[in-house]
């Protein structure tokens, strides 16, 4: 198993094995709150299509954590943008984000979203393209709604 699919496998493990930990019954999310979720996924896929980094950042959590494919966690809104716009680099500019949604599920206050996608941009005067996985972690915030807390994705090789 890559390290990537491990990290991914005991991280949801922990998680569901916290949640279940929790006193009180478990509350099964609704159609409603389920849609939601699926709606807090898409408006990080829109934002980054409309290329704008403020709305970007506004689908996470204060302190959200990254896990680029291949590289080590970015742990915070500084490490956020330092990773994806670097003061000193070109600027990247998505042409296209389709993502696909596989599973959508949670339970209280925590939720996942797991799926597919396919991204090209242009970086430097050069156009690519990257497809592979990904998944949201999400969490409800108070007079908020639903952010994403942890973004992890994958690059798959490409056929």
């Amino acid at each position: 198993m890559r390290t990537i699919d491990r990290s991914l496998f005991l991280l949801l493990a922990l998680v569901i094995g916290i949640s279940g930990c929790a006193s009180g019954p478990s509350v099964k999310l609704g159609a409603d709150e389920l849609d939601a979720i699926a709606k807090a996924s898409d408006a990080y896929t829109q934002a980054w299509l409309a290329n704008d980094a403020e709305l970007v950042m506004g689908t996470f959590v204060s302190e959200p954590v990254l896990s680029p494919s291949g590289m080590p966690f970015k742990k915070g809104q500084s490490a956020a943008r330092a990773f994806w716009w670097p003061k000193d680099g070109p600027k990247t500019t998505v042409t296209r984000f389709d993502t696909s949604k596989l599973e959508v599920s949670g339970s209280g206050d925590l939720a996942y979203v797991r799926g597919a996608f396919v991204l090209e941009f242009t970086y430097h005067g050069a156009a690519y393209q990257s497809h592979g996985k990904f998944l949201h972690l999400l969490r409800r915030v108070s007079g908020v709604g639903w952010r994403i807390s942890h973004h992890f994705w994958d690059d798959l090789p490409s056929d």
